[in-house]
């Protein structure tokens, strides 16, 4: 029996049919067209006959560009409440990406750039010596309440013939006399002809939002970053089994600080230009559809160097809230390098997947960092008081008669080179028991070198070693690895349960112990004896100044290296742990998980952790020469 369709049927059909069969023939169309032009078809023009396109053809990618800009902004940052106007923000970010076959179907690469371009405003506000008071006037200083500031003359100290030792000290009954500056003013030749040089570079008040001449120095200044950096990879098909990929990496850039002061006095931070390198290479083995081998090497280096060419000056302290003057580590150059090779072996077994891991990692640390080349002073209220008496003296008054409380210097004459190399191993089985039971077993081992220096410039104090100078244990030892060779055990358990065969509950526990290598660090730590670090105390900071800036720093009492064995007594002495123990860290845990309705998930977990044997970053210890 034939079925009969309705003419009104056959109206509403035909449209949809002759549209359906439009759309299909423009895509046949189209496919007939890209595959002529791409050379695969019959009808092919001949120039193109038998032919691929040009690799380039097929390449693919994209450029971008963000722009920060401060004339973009609706609400202006203003600072205008210091007397500056609109504050300054440029900042754009740049790049572009590039990929595509090389060699047919067996080799692609791709390229990336970025870089960026930014300078943005910085303000500071300080305080800094009034006017008066940077020619030895301070007549008008006052202290934190407002009430004048007694400056005394350190060189009028003598002892009070009429103290009266069973009642406190106090500005009736002082211990100590000494003469006040006639109307607060220091003569001008008792100025210290050093400090006055620094007087010359030291910013003069711009700002007054107080009280009592504070808050007296305000800065706005650029900090500029620059930044560009890019990645090349090229994946290559060896075979069927086996895949190469390379990858070489480089990073460049400058981080320009903001200055707080236009001279070389600035006690901000350092510009700093910076470096990166990578190179790595992959090869991809598979062996079975079961097994793969992976082989990794890598190379990687980062360098820094922070400084400011030709800005090398004394770093000035003053005890209080006045700006200070030049800056610790004037001179920092630092060098990173890495290298290492990975080889991991995975593969199934039955319910068993099997992972094992072999890498040796070689580290080489250079670094450069003299803090105080040119010495560090401070300068404390003390010395132009009357002592023991608060609220009188000025730091800046004892820093213009150069009388500094404390002062240091460092004497680096080389680099430190540190080496370091570590061997691990590690093995992970994922068992699957049945289809409700998972147990997870890994153990893995690391052995690594002691830290020593290219060139056996390495020292430390060993508490088995006899001082000569009192006969007690605590001595300088140098050369040789100060630590042994140390390894590393550890090993994990973890499973996941269900008890109830409910795919929406399931029971998990975990426990690992492990240790931590003491990271090869970027210092010239462990390097006493072949470094000078000469420090110069006051022996009473009211009454005695460590020294006198016309005077300078006294030379080392004995040149360098000096690795008696008692060079250590009376220094902040570094200390290495020479046993081959090591931070130990356990853990473990124990949960359970439901899902309820709704995709709402509940979860009640039980977790410990511990650790022993943690060693402080730096170890370090005064020793003292006394018997």
């Amino acid at each position: 029996m034939q079925k009969s369709v309705p003419l009104a049927g056959w109206i509403l059909l035909l449209p949809c049919s002759l549209w359906a069969q439009g759309e299909l023939q423009m895509a046949a169309d189209e496919f007939k067209l890209a595959t002529r032009d791409l050379g695969f078809r019959a009808d092919s023009p001949a120039r193109v006959k038998g032919k691929r396109p040009y690799p380039w053809k097929t390449w693919h990618g994209r450029l971008s560009y963000n722009l920060r800009n401060d004339l973009f902004d609706a609400v202006p940052h203003e600072i205008a409440q210091r007397g500056g106007g609109k504050n300054l923000l440029r900042r754009g970010q740049f790049g572009f990406s590039l990929s595509g076959p090389v060699i047919g179907k067996t080799t692609f690469a791709s390229v990336s750039f970025e870089g960026v371009r930014e300078r943005i405003g910085r303000n500071s506000l300080r305080t800094v010596a009034i006017a008066p008071e940077r020619r030895g006037d301070f007549s008008a200083t006052v202290d934190s309440a407002g009430e004048p500031l007694p400056i005394f003359d350190p060189a009028t100290t003598r002892l009070n013939p009429s103290f009266k030792e069973a009642e406190p000290v106090s500005a009736t009954n002082p211990e100590y006399i000494r003469q006040p500056f006639p109307a607060g003013i220091i003569p001008s030749n008792r100025l210290d002809p050093v400090a006055l040089r620094g007087v010359a570079l030291y910013p003069a008040p711009n700002a007054d939002a107080g009280p009592f001449f504070r808050n007296n120095y305000f800065v706005v200044s650029p900090e500029t970053n620059k930044a560009d950096g890019m990645i090349v990879k090229v994946d290559h098909t060896l075979d069927e089994k086996s895949r190469l990929s390379t990858s070489i990496s480089f990073t460049n850039g400058f981080a320009g600080a903001s200055r707080i002061a236009p001279t070389i006095a600035d006690s901000g931070p350092n510009d700093r230009t910076f470096s990166a390198r990578r190179a790595s290479a992959e090869h991809v083995l598979t062996l079975s559809p079961r097994t793969v081998n992976t082989l990794t090497v890598d190379a990687a280096s980062d360098r820094s160097d922070a400084s400011r060419s030709g800005e090398v000056f004394p770093a000035y302290r003053f005890v209080g809230n006045y700006l200070a003057m030049g800056r610790a580590n004037p001179v920092q150059l630092t060098v990173n390098t890495t290298y290492s090779a990975t080889d991991g072996f995975s593969t199934r077994q039955g319910s068993h997947s099997l992972r094992g891991v072999v890498r040796f990692t070689r580290y080489q640390v250079h670094a450069f960092l003299p803090q105080y080349p040119v010495g560090t002073y401070r300068f404390g209220p003390g010395l132009t008081s009357l002592p023991g008496i608060n609220n009188t003296g000025s730091a800046f008054a004892s820093y213009l008669l150069g009388a500094a409380e404390y002062a240091e210097a460092s004497v680096v004459p080389a680099p430190s080179y540190w080496r370091r190399s570590i061997m691990s191993c590690s093995l992970r089985d994922q068992y699957e028991i049945t289809k409700r039971l998972n147990v997870s077993m890994s153990v893995n081992m690391d052995v690594s070198t002691p830290r020593v220096e290219k060139f056996n410039r390495i020292s430390t104090v060993r508490l088995d070693a006899i001082n000569p100078v009192n006969g007690r244990p605590g001595a300088l030892v140098a050369g040789g690895a100060a630590q042994p060779v140390r390894v590393r055990p550890g090993a994990s358990f973890g499973f996941a349960w269900n008890p109830t065969g409910n795919p929406k509950s399931v029971l998990r526990g975990a426990y690992g112990v492990s240790s931590q290598p003491v990271p090869l660090y970027t210092s010239q730590w462990g390097t006493q004896g072949f470094l000078g670090t000469p420090t110069y105390l006051s022996t009473n900071t009211q009454l005695a100044p460590a020294l006198l800036l016309r005077d300078g720093l006294p030379p080392l009492p004995r040149p360098l290296p000096d690795l008696r064995p008692e060079a250590a007594n009376d220094t902040v002495a570094d200390l290495a742990d020479p046993t081959a123990t090591q931070p130990l860290y356990q853990s473990a845990s124990l949960s359970y998980e439901r899902e309820l309705p709704a995709q709402v998930i509940v979860a009640v977990t039980f977790a410990a952790s511990g650790s022993s044997f943690l060693i402080a970053r730096r170890t370090r210890t005064r020793f003292r020469s006394r018997t």
